[in-house]
């Protein structure tokens, strides 16, 4: 290796190996700066004010969120025998019944008062027909004695006015006891009619089971027909239905899966399958999905609770996909029209709205169905922060 003079060594010259380092180590310093300007210029961005995620091509498995309500096993509905003001409810809900147990009681002092009149009335119509017997005992009598001595006579007494006086009068009291033996049958089938209107008055648990809740309350007029309580045989059988479009209908496939997740219970989350698809009674389907049962105790799931469900749909394949968050992405200022689209970034950094035609979405990403959309495009999904826009 050569060595430095004196006089190099008073002037401060370097050895080459000295040299060598000096470089290796400025080689470094510069790249940890290029590092460090390429991971801070990942962290913040770029200088435009928007966030932007490709336009992507790939698979989709679409989802339908709808909102429905838990039901138990059978489960039915119990609606009022007759027209009345309510005066006393079991409970609005929530609880167990024996079967047999008063549910919703109505007002029946109007009953109790045409059930006291008509039990008088009957009353009545009996002692006018006791009467009625026993006036056509006696005509019945004076008519036979009648008729013996006439025949006795040989016809000449008594007189033919008698004869036919005392039949006329054995005549109006077989109508009096008729009409009052109607009367009878009449105020007893009124009475019949009284005490079951009573009975109805009272709405019973047709079976001992879970009362999931009743619509209506004391002081409310109810009409006949119209629904009072719901009641479940089964409250642990749960499912749930939701109202679904006949193109939802189409779309779900036998045994359709779904994710359930009760309102005020976001930690639970049920799987259910689809068993059923009924028409409803005014139009319209509705789905009906059945739940497991609970894998625990204590989840508190009980008919009656309101839900999502998420249905998985048929899987779409190499389709065109956009982030959600593009579809709701506005400038400021703007009002978004009612046309699907969304925003690109143009090379320059300027935004371009572009019309869509959206088909099936998973909660995440929708499928482009028609729009001048390719993949890689670059659609605007939010603002940054640091940006708040033209």
């Amino acid at each position: 290796m050569a060595e430095l003079s004196p006089t190099d060594s008073l002037l401060g010259a370097q050895t080459p190996r000295r040299r060598r380092g000096l470089t290796v180590l400025l080689l470094v310093v510069l790249a940890g700066f290029a590092a460090l300007w390429l991971f801070t210029r990942f962290l913040v961005g770029t200088d435009s004010p928007y966030f932007s995620a490709p336009v992507e091509r790939g698979d989709l498995t679409p989802t339908l969120s709808l909102r429905g309500t838990l039901h138990g096993e059978g489960e039915v509905t119990i609606a009022a025998a007759q027209d009345g003001v309510v005066v006393s409810l079991a409970s609005p809900g929530g609880m167990r019944v024996a079967a047999g147990q008063e549910l919703v009681v109505l007002d029946t002092q109007a009953l109790a008062r045409s059930l006291e009149s008509n039990q008088a009335a009957l009353e009545s119509a009996k002692e006018a027909a006791q009467r009625a017997q026993i006036t056509l005992r006696e005509h019945q009598t004076w008519l036979d004695r009648y008729e013996g001595v006439w025949r006795k006579s040989g016809g000449r007494v008594p007189s033919l006015n008698e004869m036919e006086g005392a039949r006329a009068d054995v005549s109006r009291a077989q109508i009096d006891l008729s009409r009052a033996q109607d009367a009878i049958a009449q105020g007893e089938r009124q009475i019949e009619m009284d005490q079951a209107s009573m009975a109805n008055a009272i709405a019973r648990a047709p079976f001992a089971g879970y009362l999931v809740s009743c619509s209506v309350g004391p002081g409310q007029w109810v009409h006949a027909g119209q629904p009072l309580c719901t009641i479940a045989a089964n409250p642990e059988k749960l499912s749930i239905s939701v109202p679904i479009t006949e193109s939802d209908a189409g779309r779900m496939a036998a045994k359709a899966g779904a994710r359930v997740l009760v309102d005020g219970k976001s930690d639970v989350e049920r799987k259910a399958t689809l068993v059923r698809i009924d028409r409803l009674p005014h139009g319209g389907r509705e789905a009906v999905f059945a739940l497991p049962p609970p894998e625990k105790a204590g989840e508190g799931l009980l008919p009656g609770l309101e839900a999502l469900a998420q249905i998985d749909l048929a899987e779409r394949e190499n389709v065109l996909l956009v982030p959600n968050a593009a579809l709701t992405f506005s400038l400021h200022g703007e009002e978004r029209s009612r046309q699907s689209g969304v925003y690109v970034a143009d090379s320059d950094g300027a935004p371009r709205f572009v019309a869509v035609a959206l088909g099936a979405n998973d909660g995440h990403r929708s499928e482009v169905l028609s729009s001048a959309l390719q993949p890689g495009d670059q659609v605007i999904i939010g603002w940054r922060r640091d940006h708040k826009g033209p």
